[in-house]
């Protein structure tokens, strides 16, 4: 449980003791989104599906589904009419980029742009 609790927590360091500053808040955004997640698959499994266990492909679907809408809405919180919320787009680009299919093909604006399509690197 001190890792769930923990979570915000956490600090990355190089070996040089310089923080990863975009590594711990990508860390503290997997941790908790996938934490919800379990908990949410967790209570509908004993409540809707009465027990019966969801297969490995659904729940890595599911896991994949919640951590696009994370990052859809950090792009989204982006957006200039949040005026004093509005979360720096470098930030989000700095956070993301990592984890991003294809990151490398995106344009230089795609954090603010609601016409890119991106989406999270599928891992085997």
């Amino acid at each position: 449980w001190g890792t769930a609790v923990g979570a915000g927590c956490v600090i990355f360091k190089t070996s040089n003791d310089a923080r990863l500053t975009m590594m711990e808040r990508l860390w503290m955004i997997l941790a908790t989104e996938s934490l919800y997640l379990i908990w949410k698959l967790r209570c509908e499994r004993v409540i809707q599906k009465e027990g019966r266990d969801f297969s490995n492909a659904e729940i890595e679907s599911r896991w994949y589904a919640t951590i696009n809408r994370r990052l859809t809405l950090d792009r989204r919180s982006t957006a200039p009419f949040l005026e004093k919320r509005v979360l720096d787009a470098k930030i989000v680009a700095a956070t993301w980029s990592r984890i991003i299919e294809h990151a490398d093909d995106l344009p230089p604006n795609w954090v603010g742009d609601g016409g890119v399509l991106v989406g999270i690197r599928r891992g085997r």
